[in-house]
């Protein structure tokens, strides 16, 4: 029986490298393997998914269709895996769909991302994934400024945290990695 799994992290904590590492383990055995992002998601460009470190993949962008893509895509040629990029910002009914796909078509389904916003408020993706993954696992990475393990993402702006703004605000240097002590410290909420 297939799973649905979902990894996830703080901004750094690796997700696009791994999500290009998996699909490369697949297909290099031959196993065909779906690779899906969000059209939020567009600092590297039109379906695509690039890791920091400079690896990339072409994606295809996760629609309330998936299901039938992917469906008609194993009729065709078996798939092995559906991987996706940046869940957190998926809606609730498509990743009900992801958990179609490993319930009904029996394709274990990967999805990687983040699973709160600067403000330490779940995205409803993330919600979504908590709730229906059969699996969870979070990807580690280090404090931006303690060295113990990062369980936030802090919004900078001109080199100040802040915890004001839009939800959704793409990008990378804005952010940084921290665990909840420097959190509360660096934004005077102690």
């Amino acid at each position: 029986m297939a799973k649905l799994y979902y990894r996830f992290g703080t901004m750094q904590s690796n997700k696009s490298n791994q999500i290009i590492t998996t699909h490369y383990q697949y297909t290099t055995q031959g196993k065909n393997c779906l690779a899906y992002s969000t059209p939020i998601d567009t600092r590297s460009g039109f379906k695509k998914i690039e890791s920091r470190i400079g690896l990339n993949l072409d994606a295809e962008y996760v629609t309330d269709k998936i299901f039938e893509q992917v469906e008609e895509a194993h009729k065709k040629e078996k798939i092995y895996a559906v991987l996706v990029d940046e869940a957190q910002f998926l809606k609730k009914s498509e990743v009900h769909h992801l958990s179609d796909i490993a319930d009904k078509l029996d394709i274990p389904v990967i999805a990687f991302g983040l699973k709160t916003d600067f403000r330490n408020q779940l995205f409803e993706g993330s919600k979504a994934l908590l709730e229906l993954a059969d699996a969870i696992d979070e990807l580690k990475t280090v404090c931006q400024y303690c060295n113990k393990k990062a369980t936030l993402n802090m919004r900078m702006l001109d080199g100040k945290p802040i915890n004001v703004g839009e939800t959704i605000q793409i990008g990378d240097e804005e952010y940084v990695p921290v665990c909840r002590k420097c959190y509360k410290k660096h934004l005077d909420l102690v």
